[in-house]
């Protein structure tokens, strides 16, 4: 075979080889193509509608306004301490506390781990038997409830509140 038809021969095999490489290129993007319009799979239908519904209770949670802690308009600042000259505890201070409004407590999350229960009342955290600020005692908890006994010896049952559920609706008494 002569020089000529080697080179010849061996041009006509890398132009084959290159054309079929470059069709296998040319119809992969028809394939993914194809591909693209089948019908979605039931776990993407799923993502899909959560992301929806995420976006929907966003929505929604942007549009509510934090409640006021008291519900009177005019609040008036009581010092912590007697005033000079006053007798601690007396008449006076029973008349103070009497005017004040003061402002229920608010059960906001319930979290259970390695079989004991944190709830986290008016934003402290506080397991059972311990107690708040304002002398309340949390006597159990739940999944969705904090049951309390107040200084007076109320016993009240305290309850997560919802999103757009009222919070008279949320607590009950015993």
């Amino acid at each position: 075979m002569k020089k000529k038809y080697i080179a010849m021969t061996a041009l006509c095999c890398w132009l084959g080889v290159s054309g079929w490489l470059a069709s296998m290129v040319v119809a992969k993007p028809a394939v993914l193509f194809m591909g693209n319009n089948a019908e979605e799979s039931p776990e993407t239908a799923r993502l899909r509608a959560s992301i929806q519904r995420n976006r929907q209770v966003l929505d929604m949670a942007s549009t509510l306004r934090p409640q006021p802690r008291f519900e009177s308009a005019g609040l008036i600042a009581v010092p912590e301490q007697a005033a000079p000259g006053s007798l601690p505890g007396g008449a006076g201070a029973a008349a103070a506390a009497a005017v004040l409004p003061v402002a229920p407590a608010s059960l906001s999350l319930v979290v259970t781990a390695g079989g004991r229960s944190t709830a986290v009342i008016n934003g402290t955290p506080v397991r059972q038997g311990s107690r708040l600020e304002d002398g309340t005692r949390v006597l159990a908890i739940g999944n969705n409830w904090a049951r309390v006994r107040d200084a007076a010896g109320n016993v009240s049952t305290l309850r997560v509140r919802h999103i757009g559920q009222a919070p008279d609706a949320s607590e009950g008494s015993l």
